[in-house]
């Protein structure tokens, strides 16, 4: 499956969403972003974003990734990807996570190496795709872990090694991502010259 959108995760569960304007009680989040706070940036772009207010998102999102927040690199990189807010710019979707993904940001990482895969906004690698995957899967991203099984399955990159694709699908699967528990199902019950391409999962914002 070619995906189309990173789903938003991360720190969204813990922000309520809001109307275009955000409510009176995050005042004070408002005045701290509005004075340089990165952090609060950040968490006010996350409002915008949860709203589908993309605009205000990419403003907010823009100011704290230009202060070097990693968590903001890869959320303004997933709107360049998606064109959301932003002329959709596949370039700069993975220069900002690049940016984040040089800071160990797992997120990033994974877009990352789906960039590389595929393809999109920088000149296809297997190999730099398959670095970023093993360092965000090592680190439990389960959509980098059926990535990466995706690799060892296709010999991208990599030499074909059929253990390592189960166990990098079994490890996504564990977490229920529900593509990763296909995938290993045609990996164990097809024979090869029956199994479907493996389906890809990107990562999230």
């Amino acid at each position: 499956m070619n995906p189309t959108r990173i789903i938003p995760t991360l720190a969204l569960a813990v922000l309520t969403a809001c109307t275009t304007s955000p409510p009176p009680k995050h005042a004070e989040l408002i005045e701290a972003a509005k004075q340089g706070d990165a952090k609060a940036q950040m968490r006010l772009g996350i409002i915008y974003d949860t709203e589908e207010d993309y605009d205000q998102a990419a403003q907010w999102y823009r100011k704290a990734a230009e202060q070097g927040l990693a968590e903001a690199q890869n959320n303004l990189g997933v709107l360049y990807k998606d064109g959301q807010g932003v002329a959709q710019d596949a370039t700069e979707a993975a220069s900002w996570f690049h940016q984040a993904a040089s800071q160990g940001n797992v997120l990033a990482l994974s877009n990352l190496g789906w960039m590389y895969q595929s393809g999109t906004g920088v000149r296809q690698d297997y190999a730099v795709a398959y670095r970023c995957y093993l360092s965000a899967a090592r680190r439990g991203h389960a959509a980098a872990q059926n990535n990466l099984a995706i690799l060892y399955r296709d010999g991208l990159g990599i030499p074909q090694n059929h253990d390592s694709a189960l166990y990098w699908f079994r490890q996504a699967a564990a977490q229920g991502l529900p593509i990763a528990r296909r995938n290993l199902d045609s990996l164990l019950h097809l024979p090869p010259d029956q199994q479907p391409t493996a389906e890809q999962q990107i990562g999230s914002r």
